[in-house]
């Protein structure tokens, strides 16, 4: 055995003993060829192919050891039965990028649940950890040169440091981002003077959404703080990328965010790094080696790709928008989006924010790039789906991504094209995969508490797009284009995330099992049987009568509707119900 395999075996042992507390099926001997000397981390080019061959022994092959990890995890995933056919697996990724954001911001996510992350991030084969660090509500890095920036909250180099090799350990990146110059609210609450146009609250905001204070980047005390942290984090963190920001700093014109973004990217570079930024930093000027993050839209991506920049495609994977699976499933990230994007359009879990998703493709513009066009246009370098936590916390982090991004992360590896029809199967047998092996904690579900409310409570689904966060009265105000008032949003960064609400999954399954059931003629005598029986154990909990009361009544219409004793329109009882939907309403109304 060469010593990169002795290297990966005794990782391998490492990795199914403690993290995922599964060993190989006594008799089972694994045997290593890698053909690369190991290296401390990985990088966007590295090979993660692999062979498996089954026979007397399991034999991995690899090029490198991230390939030899992406097989182990393979063999994982396949080692709920104690024998395995005689027989091969030849596997490689279609995307060398396959990411997860975590903003670290919004809610702090403690180091515990960032390794639990990862854990599940390589049973899953996805590769880059991008940590959104700096925001307007915290700054979680313990800068030597600016301490005094530091949240509470916050990681120090040695604790990023462990993180990194964590990761490395099992073939995942970490990608930093400093995000400048806007969302640096936390920023200006240290250094007052740093701050344009407005003069900034004397502590970090609370409130979520778009802040007009920015960096003033015409002060060279500005310019070189920014290269100070930007050279730390190029000293923490080994990835040839560093993000950079750049969105939604709307209090400084095109011309001087073009101007700062273009030299953010020059010090990045003379870093050693690679920048990356948001889709908002495209420019005619902005140099090409620049890697664009298109997260407003799918258009995104094609104006970056046109004028030469590689691109890492998250428009169609933000899961803090409560999607259902189905919507991220429809989309790949080198895909013609178009009938993805229609058919997005027209799902029915979705008709409440209609309005939402139409506002937003109208409100992102994208500049125009004069003269000829590049030699060459850019690269899809892959995805990255999103968690932004102003409604997440450690406690709610593994619902709301386990939920749907094993099958976001299928899109990501590519290959042959699975079966969208067994999709919510998969996903379901995914959860208790998670829950078995302990790769991440079990799901703290609302139904514990309240299992007389079963029936009401796993029909419910969170709403979706940003109408939660906004509320309604806010989002009415968005979408008619009257503007944003913040002081009727109904959560900010100190709001407790402990209601029912926070407990659900963003896609209830049991609703898609009654789904199945009323569309496959099946009996419905017991789901009818809980609808109505739920509406009675409500009145055993009044503190949630105003909270659940209106949900509660539609469901038992539901019911009779089902149960022929009823004329109503089945689509009025989906809701939303304050910040609750019914779907399976949906499928009522379909079958009438």
């Amino acid at each position: 055995m060469t010593k990169a395999a002795n290297t990966i075996a005794g990782r391998a042992t490492e990795r199914l003993e403690r993290a995922v507390r599964w060993l190989p099926p006594r008799g089972w001997t694994i045997r290593f060829r890698v053909q690369q000397q190991p290296k401390p981390v990985p990088a966007l080019a590295d090979d993660y192919g692999y062979r498996l061959r089954f026979d007397d022994a399991v034999c991995i092959e690899a090029e490198t050891e991230w390939g030899a990890l992406t097989a182990l995890a393979t063999l994982c995933q396949l080692g709920a039965a104690d024998t395995l056919a005689v027989g091969e697996i030849s596997d490689a990724p279609r995307f060398p990028w396959r990411g997860l954001m975590i903003d670290t911001v919004r809610h702090f996510i403690s180091l515990a649940h960032l390794q639990y992350t990862l854990d599940a991030m390589w049973f899953y084969k996805l590769n880059v950890l991008h940590l959104h660090l700096t925001d307007d509500q915290g700054f979680r890095f313990r800068s030597r040169a600016y301490p005094e920036l530091a949240s509470a909250d916050a990681y120090c180099a040695a604790e990023l440091q462990a993180l990194i090799a964590y990761a490395a350990d099992r073939g995942i990146r970490v990608v930093a981002e400093l995000d400048v110059p806007g969302h640096t609210t936390s920023w200006l609450a240290a250094h007052p003077e740093w701050s344009f146009p407005d003069k900034p609250a004397a502590a970090p905001s609370a409130r979520f959404g778009v802040h007009r204070t920015c960096l003033d980047v015409r002060n060279p005390d500005v310019l070189a703080a920014v290269a100070s942290l930007l050279e730390e984090l190029a000293g923490i963190f080994p990835d040839q990328f560093l993000h950079f920001g750049g969105d939604e700093a709307i209090s400084i014109g095109a011309a001087a965010q073009a101007k700062f973004h273009r030299h953010v990217v020059e010090k990045v570079t003379k870093l050693g790094k690679r920048a990356l930024g948001w889709d908002e930093c495209l420019h005619s000027t902005l140099p090409r080696n620049t890697a664009i993050q298109a997260w407003r839209s799918m258009e995104a991506r094609d104006v970056a790709l046109q004028a030469g920049f590689d691109c890492v495609v998250s428009a169609p994977y933000y899961l803090d928008l409560f999607y259902p699976a189905e919507v991220h499933y429809s989309f790949r990230p080198d895909a013609d989006s178009v009938a993805a994007e229609r058919a997005m359009a027209r799902n029915p879990r979705l008709a409440h924010v209609r309005q939402g998703l139409a506002w937003m493709a109208q409100s992102a513009t994208f500049p125009n790039f004069p003269g000829p066009p590049p030699r060459s246009a850019g690269r899809i370098l892959g995805g990255e789906a999103c968690l932004w936590t102003e409604l997440v916390d450690d406690e709610t982090l593994h619902t709301r991504v386990w939920s749907r991004m094993p099958a976001i992360a299928e899109r990501f590896w590519g290959g042959a094209e699975s079966n969208a029809d067994d999709l919510l199967a998969r996903l379901a047998a995914s959860r208790r995969t998670l829950a078995e092996r302990g790769i991440v904690p079990e799901d703290r579900n609302a139904t514990d508490e309240f299992p007389d409310l079963a029936p009401l409570l796993e029909m419910l689904e969170p709403v979706k797009w940003y109408r939660r966060l906004l509320g309604s009265a806010e989002f009415e105000r968005r979408v008619s284009g009257v503007g944003d008032s913040v002081e009727e949003r109904p959560y900010d960064a100190n709001t407790p995330l402990r209601r029912i609400v926070d407990r659900l999954a963003p896609e209830s399954l049991a609703s898609r099992r009654a789904e199945a059931d009323l569309a496959a003629g099946v009996p419905m005598q017991e789901w009818i049987a809980g609808w109505r029986r739920q509406r009675v154990a409500l009145q055993n909990h009044p503190e949630l009568l105003d909270e659940l009361g209106a949900a509660s009544d539609a469901l038992a219409e539901i019911a009779a509707l089902v149960a022929g004793e009823s004329n109503a329109d089945a689509t009025a009882l989906a809701g939303p119900f304050g910040e609750y939907l019914l779907p399976i309403a949906y499928a009522v109304a379909a079958s009438h």
